[in-house]
């Protein structure tokens, strides 16, 4: 999956209803298949997915997690408060943020801490190819760029501590004779 396909955008959610209108998932006639409609009754895209109350939708060029209380029911079937030009738009300039952001936050030296927030060492060096070697608490190791995420305090793994102590031990783990 490439880095912005899936963006999770909370502030569509907060938008793509009024408040007023908002209806539970199942109110709004949202599953998993279903055509989601804009404001003037033209196509956004079909919901992939739904977890809990984060539904997933495809416009075709990306992919879009909202609350799902951003859903009222149509004529047609559920509505958001975006057309697909406009959540399209929302999607590409959020992922331009964020992406702005884990540009500013891989600096050699930075803090790295893992997905549930413990400490995995620090940034050593950004490699030409993408790669990004960290000087960890324990060996030294090098992860590809879209493993890496960022947030006001800095850069993160995307993965948790353990999901990555499990990948480094097995990569470190000799090859079974075959």
């Amino acid at each position: 999956m490439k880095l912005g396909r899936l963006f999770v955008v909370a502030g569509l959610a907060l938008a793509a209803a009024p408040p007023a209108l908002a209806q539970s998932i199942a109110e709004a006639g949202v599953a998993v298949g279903v055509m989601v409609y804009g404001p003037q009754g033209n196509e956004v895209g079909p919901v992939e997915k739904i977890d809990g109350e984060v539904v997933v939708i495809n416009t075709g060029s990306n992919s879009a997690a909202l609350s799902g209380n951003s859903f009222v029911k149509g004529s047609k079937g559920p509505v958001i408060g975006y057309t697909k030009s406009q959540l399209d738009a929302a999607i590409e300039s959020a992922n331009q943020a964020a992406k702005a952001k884990l540009d500013a936050a891989l600096v050699a030296g930075a803090a790295l801490r893992s997905a549930d927030g413990v400490a995995i060492g620090t940034i050593k060096e950004l490699d030409a190819d993408g790669t990004i070697v960290i000087e960890g608490t324990t060996q030294t190791f090098a992860l590809p760029r879209d493993t890496f995420t960022a947030d006001d305090t800095g850069p993160m793994l995307r993965i948790t501590a353990q999901q990555l102590a499990d990948a480094l031990a097995k990569s470190a783990a000799p090859a079974e004779p075959g």
